[in-house]
């Protein structure tokens, strides 16, 4: 089994204050984390702040496929991959109504968020950034030099600190329900028309009808659901599930209960019972990515149904991007003054589109497609005949990000 790092904070909420932080990063995810990392690299004084106390416990986004996989290589971060040994995952089971076809794709890991995350986390402080979980993060006011954030923790024996903290620039890169700003209504987000919600849960399960090395979907007109062994053996399952279907199924449970049972797939014997986490509308969009010293990244920015680690490649692809766009804007601030940091947000706003738009708009027509039964079930014989037919789809997952495209920024 593979030991989750234990990651500690590198500052107190007080110093934190008392700092004046070239950027200050809401929420220590894969984006946010990665981004923390190559800004302390290119020199930049750094604060990454979660809520939540690490090791997290996180059930989604426990894939990463053959593009996150490339990522992480390219950035020097390849050893996260080495270090979660046997979490290969190298097939892809497919089941609807009670038809089931086994694709080869391209290799990719299975592995927990409280590792995933941990790691990355501790990579951006080993390249000199400072770390501070356990603290909601929410930005206040912007001035002519800076954006002030209010940091609001929990001592030991309960009474809360709240200070602020200043900054030249601020990522939100809190997640898809992220809340940054004081005021609420800068944080709307427009959900999709029929938009599913996500749901997960983690068991320790033994049945071998998940054997580890694969993704095992299981498809059904009210949702899909994607169990995956992970690396320490757990099995984590992940769903996408229309809201209508779950009140009357009277709950998440019964209703991945009856898809996993549709798609011909075993049933977790612990399965019954355990505690689901669940998200909010998962297609949903934000008017603008970035504003006034600040800029919206990974899932906080908008969100597409994913599939096998689509999303977790979309956030670090965004995570490494938005870096050198960053970087460049403190160094002409340095320069110049603020004349033209508004460019930057506009250059932030075409990468992420050239990065993401396609893969986005794929992702969302094959979730289109899972909503109806028969051509599900034409696809499924189709691949049974032929396994060839897949390769464009697996080709789609691995398609490595152009590394020019998250080069934006003005020098």
């Amino acid at each position: 089994m593979v030991a989750v790092p234990e990651v500690r904070s590198t500052t107190s909420l007080p110093e934190s204050s008392r700092q004046f932080w070239d950027v200050l990063i809401i929420g220590a995810g894969p984006s946010g984390a990665l981004a923390a990392r190559q800004l302390a690299i290119e020199g930049a004084r750094v604060l990454l702040v979660d809520r939540a106390n690490f090791p997290r416990r996180k059930v989604c986004g426990c894939c990463l496929n053959g593009a996150a996989l490339r990522i992480l290589h390219e950035v020097g971060l390849g050893h996260i991959e080495r270090a979660a040994g046997s979490a290969v995952v190298n097939h892809f089971r497919m089941g609807s109504s009670g038809r089931q076809v086994t694709l080869p794709i391209h290799t990719g890991i299975a592995v927990s968020r409280e590792f995933l995350d941990s790691m990355l986390v501790q990579a951006a402080v080993d390249s000199g950034a400072d770390f501070l979980d356990g603290v909601l993060a929410t930005i206040e006011s912007t001035e002519a030099a800076s954006i002030s954030v209010r940091l609001k923790s929990s001592s030991p024996i309960g009474i809360p600190q709240e200070l602020s903290a200043h900054a030249r620039w601020v990522l939100i890169a809190g997640g898809l329900g992220c809340r940054a700003f004081a005021d609420p209504a800068r944080d709307e987000r427009a959900a999709a028309k029929g938009s599913r919600i996500g749901a997960g849960t983690i068991l320790s399960e033994s049945v071998s009808d998940y054997p580890p090395g694969t993704i095992h979907m299981a498809c059904h007109r009210s949702g899909y659901v994607g169990l995956v062994r992970l690396h320490d053996q757990r099995l984590d399952i992940a769903a996408a599930l229309d809201a209508a279907e779950v009140r009357d199924a009277g709950g998440i449970g019964p209703l991945v209960e009856r898809i996993i049972q549709s798609a011909g797939f075993t049933q977790p014997a612990t399965l019954n019972g355990a505690h689901w986490t669940g998200t909010a509308r998962l297609t949903q969009s934000r008017s603008s990515v970035y504003g006034d010293r600040y800029f919206v990244i990974g899932d906080a920015a908008g969100y597409v149904e994913p599939f096998t680690g689509e999303g977790m490649a979309w956030a670090l692809a965004s995570g490494r991007a938005v870096a050198p766009i960053v970087a460049s804007a403190l160094r002409s601030e340095a320069e110049h003054g603020d004349d033209f940091l508004s460019n930057y947000g506009q250059d932030w706003n075409q990468v992420r589109s050239r990065l993401l738009h396609k893969r986005a708009r794929a992702c969302r027509r094959l979730s289109r497609l899972l909503r109806y039964p028969a051509l599900v079930n034409l696809g499924v014989r189709a691949l049974a005949w032929n396994p060839a037919l897949s390769k464009p789809f697996v080709g789609s997952l691995n398609l490595p990000y152009n590394t020019s495209e998250g080069s934006g920024g003005r020098r």
